[in-house]
């Protein structure tokens, strides 16, 4: 007799540790694409999902054998080492996988587990409506309603949570005690999940059964939107300290910028002096002469606006463009943005500037290298517009041109920058694309003087 129970219970745990090793597998996978693979990770993976098998199995195996022949506080301890365990295989699978910190594993591992539960959940609700009874693997329903419940749950969760993450990238959870409270309240969730499971055995009605599944969906959900508030939250306080830090960059840069050009112009102003004194002694040297020809040059780059930051910015970024083989064609009436202070007509600009050639830099035919800037008013606007082509495709992120550079992380600071100084004045500025050129829009109202 007992040969026979344990031949059963361990069809039943081969069952169940294909099951939910594969929804699991399913669910974490959804955060595993934006992760940087370690070398050789297909063979990892497929590693760790047969350990991922065969602990559950093992593990499922002994706790079904256990609730046959031991009191329910024993099997329901065992149950819970189940959990327990495969959370722990599973943040090891993914730090064997990939290169990131426990952490970060640790936050992938609970809200993929959550999202699994959920899919349970919904399979079992799933059962006690078509059947009366809990999740039945003997039932020819046993598959489809447990394809239900992912078809259900898996895309809704990739789209509120996992979508936004592929969009905004994963950034370090800081706070490793919230999230370890977290993982003990994922914890605490399932084995709520599993004392429901035997209320039907102790005789309690299918709707007060289905009353208390929604309870334990609510702390799902809950659950889930408290680990990804924390991410969000963590983002958010990375994009302040980088736009801070790139805002004091900016003041550092546009005063070595400020001295640069007074430096050129103290250059100058002894150029005219060297030539003076030529004019005087009848002649030059022929070396003086050349050094006079290269000062030229420099004199032709700078462009007289009006206003002194952007005349120094648009000098600086001309030497730039000059250097990279670009073209730099502006036509600005630097009055304008008198009324903007000069550190965010640097943000501004420099970024603007800062873009497109970076754009241009990656564009072969040498007659579209060029960038083109127009700054004026109009009406009782500023209106500012900087174009320059590019190759390939722009992909735009809550209306801000997403970064093809290597390092992904805090793309867009730049355009946001931007966005913020525009809207600091009232303004806007907008990024959009026409072919193979690109466009920056801002349209900032001049206060009345």
């Amino acid at each position: 007799m007992s040969a026979t129970i344990i031949a059963v219970m361990t069809r039943a745990a081969l069952i169940l540790a294909v099951t939910i090793s594969a929804q699991l597998a399913i669910a974490v996978g959804m955060f595993t694409t934006i992760l940087p693979p370690r070398s050789h990770v297909v063979a990892r993976a497929v590693a760790s999902y047969a350990a991922l098998a065969l602990v559950s199995f093992a593990l499922y195996r002994n706790s079904l054998i256990v609730s046959v022949f031991s009191p329910r506080l024993v099997s329901f301890l065992a149950e819970a080492l189940d959990f327990v365990a495969m959370l722990a295989v599973m943040v090891a699978a993914l730090a064997f996988c990939f290169e990131v910190s426990i952490w970060t594993a640790l936050f992938c591992a609970t809200a993929g587990y959550i999202i699994q539960n959920l899919a349970s959940c919904v399979t079992y609700s799933a059962f006690l409506l078509a059947e009366g009874t809990g999740t039945n693997m003997a039932s020819p329903l046993f598959l489809p309603l447990n394809l239900l419940g992912m078809a259900v749950v898996y895309p809704v969760c990739y789209w509120l949570f996992v979508r936004p993450i592929h969009k905004n990238g994963l950034v370090e959870i800081e706070n490793k005690k919230i999230l370890l409270v977290l993982a003990l309240v994922v914890l605490i969730a399932i084995v709520f999940d599993m004392e429901n499971k035997y209320l039907l055995n102790a005789g309690i009605p299918v709707p007060f059964v289905m009353v208390l599944r929604a309870v334990h969906d609510v702390i799902c959900v809950f659950s889930l939107v408290l680990e990804f508030e924390m991410l969000y939250s963590r983002q958010l306080e990375s994009d302040v300290a980088t736009l801070e830090r790139m805002d004091a960059d900016q003041e550092a840069h546009y005063t070595l910028m400020r001295e640069s050009v007074e430096a050129v112009n103290a250059r100058m102003e002894a150029m005219r002096q060297h030539v003076r004194a030529a004019a005087r002694e009848g002649g030059a040297s022929t070396a003086k002469l050349k050094e006079l020809a290269s000062e030229t040059r420099m004199s032709e780059l700078r462009l007289r606006t009006g206003n002194d930051a952007l005349d120094a910015l648009l000098f600086v970024k001309g030497l730039v463009c000059e250097r990279e083989g670009v073209t730099l064609s502006c036509i600005a009436d630097g009055s304008a943005l008198a009324f903007m202070d000069p550190v965010d007509i640097y943000s501004l600009v420099g970024n603007a500037l800062d873009n497109s050639l970076d754009a241009v830099r990656k564009v072969a035919d040498p007659e579209k290298r060029a960038i083109g800037l127009v700054a004026r008013r109009m009406g009782g606007m500023l209106t500012l517009n900087v174009t320059n082509y590019f190759d390939g495709a722009v992909t735009m992120v809550d209306g801000l041109p997403k970064t093809t550079a290597a390092d992904p992380t805090g793309h867009g600071l730049g355009s946001r920058s931007m966005r913020d100084v525009a809207e600091k004045y009232g303004g806007t500025v907008t990024f959009s694309s026409d072919g193979d050129v690109f466009h920056v829009n801002a349209l900032i109202p001049i206060p009345e003087e």
